[in-house]
């Protein structure tokens, strides 16, 4: 068999044809197992097809330039949000970072939550010292972060105009630390655009600290190229995600109503549904601490999974139906942005293996294909990891500039990055039939963003 042959007959037996073939060249029936090829392949072929847009958006990520805005007037007073539990250590590290940005620091506040911190933890005496609002609460039945912020702004409306007295606000976790420039970019891209929120550029601060923290950090920047400058660029709607978020006050005058386990979800799903602009601004960046145990990696992938899964069964109405009354891109393109893929994907392919077992178990070996099975489950799990090994790699050339980790290290990340998304399969399977909550994932890296500002622009000139 030549190589062309194998191809050939690999893609049939993907869609059943061989089998269908076979069977009528010796005038028999068609097989079970080639009309259950044909259903998955079709489903599998559709859905592809309703998101194939999403490698177009590669392709603008890995060659266009996200939009600039021009300077705006630093007169508008903002707000930073911060959920913070037992974060002693690094809280100072983020405060620190926002009173040494270069935007009048009359016109910033911080308020700081302390979530249901330990009795001897020091997070709400060091933000109080550092000259933060802060708010202290216990309320262990209510732990997602989304309770926190809900919680931290009706307090804080007892003693301030919510939408008056600040023209945003902006969510920010307390391991984050934010650029010299990050909010006179912030302020000018909102001022120029009008966007009703905005995203800005996740940054990873400890990507060097060992692989687990580099491979959750480089899914960090494949969400640059393959989301947010693609979307940049053709002024459609953002993917909240995450800490880095800014609103416009009026989003907040009845208060914070996203509460989920993965409430960036619950926001960029609800805003879009309700005609709102998401916007980014790719000059203001921040950066974040990455997971770095194995425990800290699948305790977040659980709860991103099941918040996903609780978001869209509670928004995919919404969204649909605001789509159908007023079509838009950005509803469509954020409907299939929060679609559950891996735990579909994990259980598509898991019952796909069952009712293939089945099928042999009644008849036999000999009525059986086993190529045209193995072809099958081999070409998705081949396929998931080819294409991050593609995407990985040329995200690696494109953002290297920002990119903190060694040429050694990188190379071996990069082929070891797609078995993260492998890994997340079968862990996203397991959190979609267990009771998840949201626990804390204990920080400790403290860095000067200037230092890591420094390596950057050492990278651009080598380039």
């Amino acid at each position: 068999m030549t190589f062309w042959d194998f191809i050939v007959k690999w893609l049939q037996s993907l869609v059943g044809a061989d089998l269908m073939i076979e069977a009528i060249n010796n005038n028999r029936p068609i097989p079970a197992q080639a009309w259950l090829n044909l259903f998955f392949s079709t489903v599998t072929l559709l859905i592809g097809i309703m998101i194939a847009y999403r490698f177009f958006y590669f392709i603008l990520g890995v060659f266009g330039k996200s939009r600039t805005y021009k300077d705006a007037p630093k007169d508008k007073k903002y707000c930073f949000l911060v959920p913070a539990r037992n974060e002693e250590l690094v809280i100072a590290n983020l405060i620190d970072s926002i009173r040494a940005m270069d935007y009048p620091q009359e016109l910033v506040d911080i308020l700081i939550v302390a979530d249901n911190c330990d009795e001897d933890d020091k997070t709400a005496q060091i933000a109080r010292e550092k000259g933060a609002i802060v708010y202290e609460r216990h309320d262990m039945a209510h732990r997602t972060l989304g309770f926190a912020l809900q919680y931290a702004m009706r307090e804080f409306a007892k003693d301030h105009n919510v939408v008056d007295d600040y023209y945003a606000y902006i969510r920010l976790d307390a391991d984050n630390i934010v650029s010299k420039n990050y909010l006179t970019k912030l302020n000018s891209c909102m001022q120029n655009a009008g966007f009703d929120e905005a995203i800005t550029y996740r940054n990873a601060k400890n990507l060097s600290e060992n692989w687990i923290a580099a491979m959750c950090g480089m899914n960090v920047y494949v969400n640059v190229l393959i989301n947010a400058r693609p979307r940049s660029i053709l002024k459609t709607n953002q993917q909240v995600y995450g800490p880095g978020a800014r609103f416009r006050s009026y989003l907040l005058k009845d208060g914070w109503n996203w509460t989920g386990l993965t409430e960036d979800l619950d926001i960029e799903s609800d805003l879009t549904a309700r005609g709102y602009k998401l916007g980014y601004c790719e000059e203001a960046i921040f950066y974040e601490e990455e997971p770095t145990t194995v425990k800290l990696f699948v305790r977040q992938q659980m709860r991103w999974t099941k918040g996903n899964l609780i978001s869209f069964r509670k928004y995919w109405w919404p969204l649909t139906k605001s789509f159908f009354k007023k079509p838009t891109w950005s509803k469509y393109d954020i409907f299939w942005q929060f679609f559950p893929y891996s735990f579909l994907s994990f259980y598509f392919a898991f019952f796909y293996q069952i009712i293939s077992l089945i099928l042999f178990l009644i008849v036999g070996e000999n009525g059986y294909n086993w190529f045209s099975f193995g072809s099958w489950i081999l070409t998705l799990l081949g396929g998931i990891y080819v294409s991050n090994l593609f995407y990985d790699l040329v995200t690696v050339i494109r953002e290297w500039k920002r990119f903190h980790l060694s040429l050694p290290k990188t190379i071996l990340y990069i082929v070891l990055f797609p078995i993260y998304q492998l890994i997340n399969l079968p862990v996203s399977a397991v959190a979609g039939f267990m009771k998840v909550t949201w626990k804390h994932i204990d920080h400790h890296t403290v860095v000067n963003p200037e230092d890591l500002e420094k390596e950057e622009a050492e990278r651009r000139k080598s380039k």
